[in-house]
């Protein structure tokens, strides 16, 4: 063995024997044995790559020589010592790389994948010889007429699930518990086929949402608990529909017709346990002596139905809380078209506008904060009393914000939370009760401060940065249900930031690692063409209506996550014009604006799978999207944006918020979230994956519009071809991880688990078509449960039956005796035909917002037209042909063209250019020509800010200036000429000659949420009182003490015209001091485009 001294990384060290008994003598030599295996392998290494095994720095191992040792490595290791020896070779090659900067390419490691037991094995194919000789006796339906009464009862029952478990549509011990009790419920139909449905309450996720209701008071006094309605009741409980085929509906009528809709009784009146029916019927039609066991049915039946049946039915009818049920009410949209009339959508949106003053948070410790967090829950309670009024916890929690200067931007933020939720209440309930909001902070409250210590800036936080912060939080739950009810307040807390600072949004429902129950709904295709014709009919602008049909028609063909959605980019969507045997595809990767949820998010998604039209209607977008931009880098911007604003996502109010609203709409229910549509095309996709001839098993009701047109796309193709699957009618397992890469599942569990929700729906079918065989009279006059012979053979003559019928025609001629034995429909009064909106709930959801157009858009076209300029074409050209391309009125685009070369022209007292940098004037017309420089200065614009989050600021304050204009006009405009005279573009402050004017433009960004973003730096002679002078000025701007700074004035005389000296204006989240400001960026790009579009420019240029 070499001399070589192995490096500490490699972590392998020669054995050592302790002692000289067998035991240690057998030990050393299997560790030797295991040490010279190893060491060979480092050998191998390091004939190839000298230097490896000491540990030499900065060695480079070539590919094929790592590629040669794992082939030797998996050639020459024994089977069992193949895992650990692989992954050691792996771990010191990791160890290399990160200490000693190795340049190499690692393999992954090798992990241990538990082995599913196969279904059927020698052991379970030898018990179906039992199996068989029990269905033969069954299917022989033997009349019994030694029994009666209770004995009866139990043979029919016990014979009824017998022939359930016989068809394999109850494999699972949990549902064979659940029959009972939806056998007493009653049966249900749906399109002449009965069923029932399983109920299995579970442990809400809503329970503090329950509590809304508990606690909710008129007044100050507590309330009643109010009944909950049939759709909010639903929502506590999981489903499964068991639908039956013909020979168990006749079995089960057979039984509700002798002995009615109860099951049998014990002695003590309680249902009599399923073993016992069972035994009973078994007992009467087998010679055996010794019973079967439930689970011995149950583990026969799984085998013999896994010989005759889809495995993937055979896995959903065995397997429990996979696939689950829609729930009644959606059931029933889907079945019957119609829609929920008491369910009231609520579309309204408010703003809240939060002003609070950050404080440092060096100077904050987490015991500061948790003490502070324990004085904000004090505001909820009174020791004398124990439980204060509405009224008074919102006097004091206003008293805590105003008078403690110790609080942290958390806490902050969680006392205004709670002062909005008293004030507008829940989302159940529009009043909550002061308990409600003390158990809503007590929730998050002590984890978020704790945990949010660390955090950072929380104004310029990013999306990942939330996530991360609210991660922390779940895991610091240990109890599952407590987690549950930790991110449902966190999700409603940060839809409170979201409106309040502009926090960036996330998908918290979507979080990993989150617990959570499955939220089962689907939208219809009927529904879904409702929600088209109600985007497309609002009067919204064209451009926003396009975007949200598009993204409704991505999420409902395609099943995109709405992350993925909004982060789509322009080159995401591969298409050849004009070449029609080439689809297109739709690429979804990451980018820099969203991480794939796991490596499988990664896909590539067929066009086919979308109707033509719709493929037409998205290639137009992408061809608007490419002609929209002046710069080269148009396949890196975003596909959904504003206009001008392509490397910025757009809001989710513009894009998903009106979907969802229209979703709401259009079904009467308002649980529908954007998610839905994905599972909708896990749904149906699936059902048509496994069909054995096109739409076999979709009814036609559920292809159709309420205008009777086809509503899902290739009803007439077979899709595993357009796949490039097997046809339909030969079996392939391929269909079911085709589908799980279409929805970015790393496998079909994930798919078939959360997102399936019609399995159902499909083992029905199939058992309805493999159970109706055709009855001899014998059979026949058993199930029809006739007095006698001629009795059944005068029925069969009034209805021209001859010779053998099949179950299903025998059904078709029953379905009035079904009446009497109807399940209670809960929601039967609740449902109504569709009818579009009078009044349509989209046209107010962006009525301000929309109105004027992007900053960044009015930026692009003046730049177009600068373009345009450079290349010869005249002015009045430029801008007839720039107002054509961003779909803009040429006079107004005219205006803006003025304004802008007005205000660029602008200049100080002292001849500076007052908003462009003078060392970029003189080469602007090279910046402007270029097609490589991103967003530069113009003659007649300012630059807009580089930082995307800066920029996306500015874009919002644009339109919350314009809609504060539109509101009060004439504070609008003195406040924004004040800023306009005052604002230098090379200055980081505003010089403003007095407290009146200060004050003006403090009044410019309340509007903006950003009141307290201010600091007051005052130049003052060298004589000055500090006290006096900010007294003065606190006085005079109302801004406090601390945030206002003396600095000697840089006057050579020493001295200022007043004695309280010259105010400087500094608008910042942070330090004045830092080199970078981007709040100042975006206030002073929005003001100036605010000023531009309202012609708010004066005739002498001067400011």
């Amino acid at each position: 063995m070499s001399a070589l001294v192995a490096w500490s990384g490699w972590q392998l060290s020669p054995p050592k024997k302790m002692s000289s008994d067998g035991q240690e003598e057998r030990r050393y030599q299997r560790a030797r044995e295991r040490y010279q295996r190893l060491w060979s392998i480092l050998e191998t290494l390091e004939q190839n790559t000298p230097g490896v095994i000491e540990g030499q720095q900065g060695l480079v191992i070539l590919d094929a020589t790592i590629t040669a040792v794992f082939d030797a490595l998996h050639l020459n290791t024994p089977p069992k010592a193949l895992r650990k020896t692989h992954n050691f070779l792996v771990k010191g090659l990791e160890r290399g790389h990160k200490q000693l900067k190795w340049s190499v390419t690692i393999p992954s490691p090798l992990v241990t994948v538990t082995r599913k037991p196969p279904t059927i094995t020698t052991a379970s194919f030898a018990e179906l010889n039992n199996w068989d000789a029990l269905v033969e006796a069954h299917d022989a339906f033997p009349r019994v007429a030694a029994l009666s009464g209770h004995a009866l009862h139990k043979w029919l029952i016990g014979r009824w699930l017998f022939q359930l478990i016989r068809e394999g549509v109850l494999l699972h011990k949990r549902y064979v518990e659940q029959l009972p009790a939806s056998f007493e419920q009653g049966i249900m139909l749906a399109n002449n086929t009965a069923f029932l449905t399983l109920v299995e309450g579970m442990q809400s996720t809503k329970d503090e949402e329950k509590a809304e209701y508990n606690d909710a008071v008129d007044g100050d006094a507590p309330s009643k608990t109010p009944p909950e309605t049939p759709i909010e009741k639903e929502q506590g409980f999981c489903y499964r529909r068991l639908f039956l085929s013909p020979i168990s509906q006749l079995l089960l009528l057979n039984i509700y017709q002798e002995r009615g809709k109860e099951w049998p009784r014990t002695a003590t009146n309680s249902r009599l346990p399923i073993a016992q029916c069972l035994r009973s019927y078994l007992k009467h039609i087998t010679n055996n002596a010794s019973p079967v066991h439930n689970s011995a049915l149950l583990s026969m039946a799984h085998t013999a139905s896994s010989l005759d049946r889809p495995p993937v039915l055979n896995h959903y009818a065995s397997r429990a809380n996979i696939a689950l049920s829609l729930r009644p009410s959606s059931w029933q949209r889907l079945l019957h078209r119609c829609v929920l009339t008491d369910t009231s959508v609520d579309t309204s949106d408010n703003d809240v506008y939060l002003e609070f003053q950050e404080p440092t948070q060096s100077h904050t410790s987490p015991s500061d904060q948790l003490q502070q967090l324990r004085q904000l829950q004090r505001c909820f309670s009174n020791s004398l009393v124990g439980r204060v009024s509405e009224r008074e916890a919102i006097h004091n929690i206003d008293t805590f914000l105003n008078v403690s200067s110790r609080n942290g931007a958390m806490v902050t933020l969680l006392a205004k939370w709670c002062h909005k939720l008293l004030k507008k209440g829940g989302r159940v309930k529009s009043r909550l009760a002061v308990s409600s909001v003390t158990t809503y902070l007590s929730t998050i409250g002590q984890p978020l401060v704790a945990h949010s210590l660390e955090f950072g800036d929380i104004q310029t936080a990013s999306a990942d940065e939330w996530e991360a912060l609210y991660e922390n939080v779940l895991n610091s739950i240990k109890p599952s249900g407590d987690r549950a009810k930790v991110q449902n307040r966190l999700c409603d807390f940060h839809a409170f930031l979201v409106d309040t600072i502009a926090a960036p949004p996330i998908d918290l429902e979507n979080t990993q690692g989150a617990q959570q129950r499955v939220d089962v709904n689907i939208v219809t295709p009927a529904e879904y063409r409702r929600a088209l014709d109600l985007i497309e009919s609002s009067k919204q602008p064209e451009r926003f209506r396009t975007m949200q049909k598009l993204a409704l028609i991505l999420g409902y063909r395609l099943g995109l996550r709405r992350s993925e959605c909004a982060g789509l980019l322009v080159r995401d969507v591969v298409y050849i014009d004009g070449n029609d045997t080439f689809i297109g595809e739709l690429s979804i990767r990451s980018n820099a604006y969203r991480r794939g949820k796991s490596y499988a998010a990664t896909r590539r998604l067929p066009l086919w799978l979308l109707m033509p039209k719709e493929r037409e209607l998205l290639i137009e977008w992408v061809k608007r999207r490419q002609g929209e931009t002046t710069t080269q880098q148009i396949q890196k911007q975003l596909l959904f944006c504003s206009s001008g604003s392509g490397r910025l996502l757009l809001d989710e109010k513009a894009l998903f918020h009106p979907v969802q609203t229209a979703l709401k709409t259009v079904s009467g229910d308002p649980s529908l979230r954007y998610h839905h549509l994905r599972h909708s095309f896990v749904s149906f996709t699936l059902l048509r994956l496994l069909e054995r001839s096109p739409c076999e098993l979709l009814p036609e009701a559920w292809l159709l519009d309420d205008n009777g047109d086809i509503a899902l796309p290739n009803t007439e193709a077979d899709i595993s071809v357009l796949a490039g699957l097997a046809p339909q009618d030969r079996p392939s397992r391929k269909r079911l991880w085709q589908l799980a890469l279409w929805a970015g599942h790393a496998s079909p569990d994930e798919t078939l688990g959360s997102y399936s929700h019609l399995l159902d729906w499909a083992l029905g079918q199939t058992t309805y078509r493999q159970f109706n065989p055709s009855l001899c009279l014998d059979q026949q006059f058993t199930l029809l449960n006739l007095p006698s012979k001629t009795a059944l053979t005068s029925w069969r003559s009034r209805r021209d039956l001859i010779g053998k019928t099949q179950a299903s025609v025998l059904l078709s001629y029953l379905k009035a005796d079904w009446q009497p034995f109807l399940a209670n429909d809960p929601l039967k009064h609740t449902w109504a035909k569709y009818q579009p909106p009078h009044v349509n709930p989209l046209d107010t959801s962006l009525e301000t917002v929309l109105n004027w157009p992007e900053a960044t858009t009015i930026y692009q076209c003046l730049r177009l037209i600068e373009q345009q300029e450079v290349h010869g074409i005249s002015l009045d050209n430029a801008i007839q042909q720039t107002a054509r391309r961003f779909a803009l009125d040429k006079g107004q685009l005219c205006q803006w063209v003025a304004n802008g070369e007005q205000l660029m022209q602008r200049k100080t007292r002292r001849t500076n250019q007052q908003f462009s940098r003078e060392e970029n004037r003189h080469d602007r017309q090279r910046r402007v020509a270029s097609k490589r420089i991103y967003m530069p200065e113009l003659h007649r614009c300012m630059a807009p800010p580089i930082k995307p989050h800066v920029l996306r600021e500015a874009g919002q304050f644009f339109h919350r200036l314009l809609d504060w204009h539109q509101k009060e006009p004439i504070k609008a405009e003195e406040s924004l000429v004040t800023l306009r005279n005052h604002m230098q573009r090379s200055s980081g402050h505003i010089v403003l000659p007095d407290a009146e004017a200060i004050n003006r433009v403090r009044e410019l960004l309340r509007p903006l949420r950003c009141f307290q973003h201010t600091y007051l730096v005052v130049e003052v002679a060298a004589n000055a009182k500090e006290k006096r002078v900010k007294h003065h000025w606190a006085k005079a701007t109302d801004i406090p003490h601390k945030r206002i700074e003396l600095i000697p004035t840089p006057s050579p005389s020493g001295r200022t015209r007043s004695w309280y000296g010259n105010a400087n204006l500094k608008i910042t989240r942070g330090s004045y001091k830092s080199a970078q400001q981007p709040l100042w960026e975006a206030v002073r790009f929005a003001a100036f485009m605010t000023i531009l579009v309202l012609g708010l420019c004066d005739g002498n240029g001067i400011g």
